[in-house]
């Protein structure tokens, strides 16, 4: 699918489009607890390898890694699967999502959501602090979502697929343990998908 905006709508953005700035809730900074699991049966290796992103604090390399401070919208991880099987595996995007301390389902966010998400400055319900944003740094920011968010792709035996798995923001007080679920991805001539769990928490106060 392919996001464009017309001129009209361009104009519109300029004056309706505001963000939380800094001083909005961030997305809480998580550790890995245990390894990724595959729960799938088989010999056929698909190793997934997930880090979580944190983009906080002022020089933040990170954040100049990726060119967006993604910690002030979304819950993000990095993820990078390797195909080391003699098959072609394919991989849905969509094919994710976590649960915090109770039990509250996040699913993945598509590409439409990421950016619906990040017009609201990454605030559902809770009240806003509007602050604008120059629209042509906002415009380029949307253009950085949707280039690195994980995409539906096939990888070839040997390959690997890279991407950022965008979630709503997992609350400072629900981070204690946090599960990420992967089951988007299946090896050519199986009938059902792998699925791996990772379990992450946030550092204690």
């Amino acid at each position: 699918m392919i996001f464009s905006l017309s001129a009209r709508a361009s104009a519109v953005l300029i004056l309706s489009f505001f963000f939380v700035s800094a001083c909005g809730t961030r997305a809480p900074y998580l550790n890995p607890v245990t390894p990724g699991t595959d729960t799938s049966t088989g010999s056929k290796q698909v190793v997934v390898e997930i880090k979580p992103v944190d983009t906080s604090g002022f020089q933040n390399e990170e954040r100049k890694r990726l060119g967006i401070d993604l910690s002030a919208y979304f819950t993000a991880f990095e993820v990078t699967i390797r195909n080391q099987t003699p098959e072609t595996v394919s991989l849905d995007s969509q094919g994710a999502q976590l649960l915090d301390d109770e039990q509250k389902t996040y699913p993945v966010l598509s590409a439409g959501g990421s950016l619906d998400y990040y017009q609201s400055g990454g605030v559902s319900d809770d009240k806003i602090v509007i602050v604008p944003k120059a629209t042509g740094v906002a415009k380029e920011e949307m253009e950085k979502i949707l280039q690195l968010r994980l995409k539906n792709s096939e990888i070839p035996s040997g390959g690997s697929g890279y991407g950022i798995l965008l979630f709503k923001k997992v609350p400072m007080d629900k981070c204690h343990q946090v599960t990420l679920t992967l089951n988007g991805v299946r090896i050519n001539g199986e009938n059902q998908n792998r699925e791996f769990k990772f379990v992450f928490s946030c550092p204690e106060k």
